[in-house]
């Protein structure tokens, strides 16, 4: 009865250690752009992927700045038990007059974009994106020290 018991108790183990391991699968995301200011590319603009979560602190998944082009490509990913909320944000000093800070925007990626696997599967396509745009949403104005660029 014993010996049964301990076996039971080693199957149970390992088949809830599986069932963590599974859930904590890395999951992983990317986009591909370009981002325009009127009729001209936007270069050097920085550019972040962000996985917002509901607890705790936002985990920031990838960085970059756009080609001479405006052109730009991101990737990113973390293992979690949680699915991804993905935004990208975008730092700009498109049409913002002689504002010496710079204007955060940030969109939301479809979730059908975030797969359970170490590279990205399907890629996100945003197209050329024309920052001269005006969001309808909150667009903050935000400081970037050198540290960030």
């Amino acid at each position: 009865m014993q010996r049964k018991s301990t076996f039971l108790f080693l199957i149970f183990t390992i088949f809830h250690q599986q069932v963590i391991v599974i859930s904590f699968r890395q999951q992983s995301v990317g986009i591909r752009g370009r981002l325009l200011c009127g009729n001209q590319s936007l270069p050097n603009t920085q550019i972040k992927l962000w996985n917002k979560n509901k607890i705790g602190t936002d985990d920031q998944l990838a960085a970059t700045k756009t080609k001479a082009d405006g052109s730009y490509e991101l990737k990113g990913g973390i293992g979690s038990i949680f699915g991804m909320d993905v935004v990208l944000t975008i730092y700009h000093d498109c049409d913002d007059g002689i504002m010496p800070c710079k204007r955060k925007v940030a969109l939301r990626i479809p979730s059908q974009y975030v797969t359970r696997s170490d590279d990205v599967r399907q890629w996100f396509n945003a197209g050329d994106l024309n920052m001269e745009f005006k969001f309808r949403m909150k667009e903050e104005v935000v400081s970037i020290s050198k540290n960030q660029k």
